[in-house]
């Protein structure tokens, strides 16, 4: 059977019996698949470090069961910058465990795969960390996958005067309700809406604060998932 070329992501790895790995790669036209290493963990193994997880690879494959078979492997991006800055790489592992567990297997969500790239280049730049980025990864993956926040009017009344109203977020319907909605008192800061905005690109950056954007987009995220994901105890809220 002959091998095709794509181009992926490695998400994570688990060691099999003997000298063999299954990984999973997030691949550009297929998805979220697994795919065997064969004879990897053999200490004569050249593809294991081009394999290691958060590597962007070229990769050629073979199967179409549950299962693939690797090939080969070239790398394309190591993120070498990103994974000497312990910072960087807290919030990598927590974008690629997000990404695992809202995608199954094979959903051919390519549009997360770009967005996962750009992101985790733009954290690999030399002298660059803004904490923002982190944002705008949650808050454009919740929106690729279909669950996008509704920041522009109640989600029950659909009134987009909040000038003179107090509001929340309500994360069962995924977005802002206002006071005459809501029994909430846990009230929002209203520049909130404006770091939202920001994020969606429709507000300016203006010294704007993001400290109740990320417990939202982060909480939000954990719903979503029935769990708070592990790698958020080793970042910094």
């Amino acid at each position: 059977m002959n091998s095709k070329n794509y181009d992926a992501l490695v998400l994570k790895s688990i060691n099999l019996k003997d000298s063999d790995k299954i990984y999973t790669l997030l691949v550009r036209g297929l998805g979220k698949i697994s795919a065997k290493a064969k004879g990897i963990r053999k200490i004569t193994s050249k593809r294991l470090s081009t394999l290691d997880t958060l590597n962007f690879i070229r990769v050629g494959l073979v199967g179409q069961s549950e299962i693939r078979v690797i090939t080969e492997v070239k790398m394309i991006y190591s993120f070498s910058n990103l994974k000497s800055s312990l910072e960087k790489l807290k919030t990598a592992y927590y974008f690629i465990e997000i990404v695992n567990k809202l995608i199954q297997e094979s959903d051919e969500y390519d549009s997360v795969f770009e967005l996962l790239i750009k992101c985790l280049k733009r954290l690999d730049e030399k002298n660059f960390f803004d904490s923002r980025v982190e944002n705008y990864f949650e808050m454009n993956l919740l929106k690729t996958l279909g669950y996008s926040i509704e920041i522009g009017s109640c989600v029950s009344c659909l009134n987009s005067d909040f000038t003179s109203r107090d509001f929340s977020f309500d994360y069962d319907q995924g977005g802002i309700i206002c006071s005459h909605c809501s029994n909430s008192l846990n009230h929002l800061n209203p520049a909130t809406l404006n770091s939202f905005n920001y994020l969606d690109g429709r507000f300016p950056d203006q010294n704007l604060d993001f400290e109740e954007v990320d417990q939202i987009l982060k909480f939000y995220i954990g719903s979503l998932l029935n769990e708070a994901p592990k790698s958020l105890k080793y970042l910094k809220f």
